[in-house]
């Protein structure tokens, strides 16, 4: 299968074979064409999600803005849905309005799918949002999978009930039905060349019938044919099966899918049990270094080779980056780690380690890695919300208390995540809990409040930013923490740029500066304040003296290997350059800032960069580049959400580059051209930008 573009969808590529399900994929395509929204419903293991994802993946072309999967198993907090779903379409989070509502108002012009899976977990907040969706946005359609329906109006069920079972009277053991084909398949996989002959095959159908066809269970017990011969297992089955209730009728579903999990947990190594144990403390995904660092020591070695042989037995899910537990498998996982007396201090190791990443992520994101940290950021949000949701009373219930301390240093240390990534309304969310719940005497405070106000300014409250500096500042310089005295000041001095005080500005920058020298420190923070001074020298007109201070922002991220904020100084620039008429200079300052702002998924700065490049095309005479660059850029602050073209010093070059387009065109001529450029996909747009 083809790649998907990152913008265009996330739909996950399948590591096993689809095996069944046809009849109910065709009917959820066609019940798609016709409802808003499906609800694929059924209990636990029955394969809802792949049902979902394969439906999804038959139609996406119908889709122009994409097909979306959000992952709610590991999510509990119902108040950040709708920042979930915003994060996984890539929606950057600006404004200081409601998520729901600013989430809606961006659907509602767009044409897309979006599948939330596993709803149960969060079923309130899911029939909230969605009965929202679509009131408002009649283009988007929603799979939602759960073990119970919905409830919204317009709601359309597909059940989904187990495979149906071998007839044992049937010819060659029922080799047409779904629920041995399914087992067939993952036996052999698990044993590569098996071949079975006809009592094998018989007994492998008395397999799918204990086990009543539910898919999980059936990938299970063909895992176990590493181990034991088919028939065997069989026998060793309908023994625990018996043992279970001499009334076959009285066993469920439930108990069945239960049973079959505890047989494959007693199967397992003690060490495979141990390790399965200890991953039910994490939410959604997690990788090999974390589940080495959280469930490896003295008792358990050896996790990376454990976590292969744990996928190999269905019991984990390989995802992008590292891997993920189904539910069902959680939670028997998480009942036997309260077993075990480990959940407190599982939970408090998982606690330190993602502590100590946000402070890894902190410290080498003034370097060359910064794409691989914004990966890795985004992966862990889920578990991350763990540890910040656990501060909380009602957190604590579900994850265990955790010391209040650490949510608020977390919360300050995520500012990467919140603001170079854009999680603006999430961070600010988080910080503002975490600031209610701190003492006034807590080391992390001057970070969270001055973090806060980062995110805040970002948003454009710049009051309630200027008033959160001011405070960091404060408490900063009482208690002689110069690192965060900078970064306070910084925010000041961008609050000054944005109310055009632009004589304050370089006074303020020459403070931060100071103060990072002080705390001895080197911080993406300071190439900022640069760009922040390079910014109002451009305001005044200064171009001279904004190439200056510019030079040296691309000496001090060169000589970290930094691109984030390197490429933001390369768009000021370019700005820079084109007011002193060098347009090859600005051309090439504006290229290199769209190229890496591309790369990093930086869609505002993209965005800016595609404006930018626009207007040089205007001053170069080229009104067909003009136009279709304009058009390009519309499309792309359209896509991802962006509130328009920033500040009027930022929008009038803009209005200034389509007025002289239509000039050199002809208004009917640039209508047509812009087309073509909002027609284009991003892929095609920065492809040409950069051409």
């Amino acid at each position: 299968m083809e790649p998907i573009p990152w913008w265009r969808g996330n739909l996950p590529v399948e590591t096993s074979s689809f095996v069944g399900r046809e009849t109910e994929v065709r009917e959820l395509v066609k019940l798609l064409a016709e409802a808003p929204l499906v609800t694929v419903a059924g209990p636990e293991g029955v394969g809802k999600s792949r049902i979902a994802v394969k439906a999804a993946e038959e139609c996406r072309d119908a889709y122009l803005d994409g097909v979306w999967l959000v992952e709610l198993s590991g999510e509990r907090n119902g108040d950040l849905l709708a920042h979930t779903v915003a994060a996984v379409l890539g929606f950057r989070e600006e404004s200081t309005r409601s998520q729901t509502e600013v989430l809606v108002e961006f659907l509602a012009g767009k044409r897309l799918l979006l599948l939330l899976d596993t709803c149960e977990q969060l079923l309130p907040a899911c029939r909230d949002l969605v009965g929202r969706v679509l009131a408002r946005a009649p283009g988007v359609r929603i799979i939602a999978t759960s073990r119970q329906p919905l409830g919204v109006a317009g709601e359309t069920l597909l059940s989904v009930e187990p495979f149906r079972t071998p007839d044992p009277a049937g010819p060659g053991a029922g080799l047409e039905d779904d629920a041995l084909r399914l087992f067939l398949d993952r036996a052999g996989t698990a044993v590569p060349g098996l071949t079975m002959d006809e009592a094998q095959l018989k007994a492998a159908a008395r397999i799918c019938r204990r086990l009543d066809g539910i898919p999980l269970a059936v990938e299970l017990a063909a895992g176990q044919l590493r181990s034991m011969p088919v028939e065997r297992f069989a026998e060793r089955l309908d023994g625990r099966f018996a043992a279970l209730s001499a009334n076959r009728a009285l066993v469920s579903r439930h108990q069945t899918l239960r049973t079959a999990v505890g047989w494959t947990h007693e199967l397992c190594t003690p060490a495979e049990r141990l390790l399965w144990a200890r991953l039910s403390v994490f939410a959604g995904n997690f990788d090999a270094e974390a589940a080495d660092w959280v469930c490896g020591d003295e008792h358990l070695a050896g996790v990376p080779d454990l976590l292969a042989v744990l996928v190999d037995k269905s019991l984990l899910i390989r995802v992008p980056g590292g891997y993920r537990q189904l539910d069902t498998i959680r939670e028997y996982g998480r009942e036997q780690l309260v077993r075990l007396g480990e959940e407190d201090r599982l939970a408090e190791r998982h606690r330190c380690y993602y502590l100590d990443l946000a402070r890894r992520a902190d410290a080498g994101w003034y370097g060359p890695d910064q794409e691989a940290w914004a990966r890795r950021l985004n992966s862990a949000i889920t578990n991350f919300r763990v540890v910040l949701d656990s501060g909380s009373p009602a957190g604590a219930a579900v994850y265990g208390r955790i010391p209040v301390p650490a949510s608020v240093e977390l919360a300050g240390a995520l500012w990467i995540l919140w603001f170079c990534l854009g999680r603006l309304r999430e961070g600010r969310y988080y910080m503002r809990r975490a600031i209610e719940a701190s003492s006034p005497t807590d080391p992390g405070l001057p970070k969270l409040l001055w973090a806060d106000g980062c995110v805040a300014m970002a948003q454009g409250d710049l009051e309630s930013g200027r008033r959160r500096a001011e405070t960091a500042l404060a408490v900063a310089l009482q208690w002689g923490d110069y690192e965060a005295a900078g970064h306070a000041r910084l925010r000041l001095a961008v609050r000054s740029l944005c109310v055009g005080a632009l004589e304050e500005v370089e006074p303020g920058v020459k403070l931060v500066i100071e103060y990072f020298r002080r705390a001895q420190i080197m911080t993406v923070s300071e190439p900022l304040a640069l760009v922040t001074a390079a910014m109002a020298a451009t305001w005044r007109g200064d171009f001279a003296k904004a190439i200056t201070v510019l030079q040296e922002v691309q000496r001090l991220c060169d000589d970290h290997g930094e691109r984030w904020a390197r490429a933001t100084g390369d768009y000021v620039l370019s700005i820079a350059q084109l007011g002193l008429g060098r347009l090859e200079e600005a051309e090439l300052a504006a290229r290199q800032s769209l190229a890496a702002k591309w790369r990093l998924r930086d869609t505002t700065g993209v965005a800016l960069a595609l404006d930018q490049l626009a207007v040089i095309a205007a001053v170069q005479g080229d009104g067909y580049r003009t136009a279709r660059l304009q058009g390009s850029g519309m499309r792309l602050w359209a896509t991802f959400g962006l509130r328009g073209f920033g500040s009027e010093s930022m929008s009038e070059p803009r209005t200034v580059a389509e007025r002289t387009a239509r000039q050199l065109l002809g208004d009917d001529a640039y209508d047509t051209v812009f087309a073509e450029g909002h027609d284009d996909d991003p892929d095609s747009a920065v492809a040409y930008a950069l051409d």
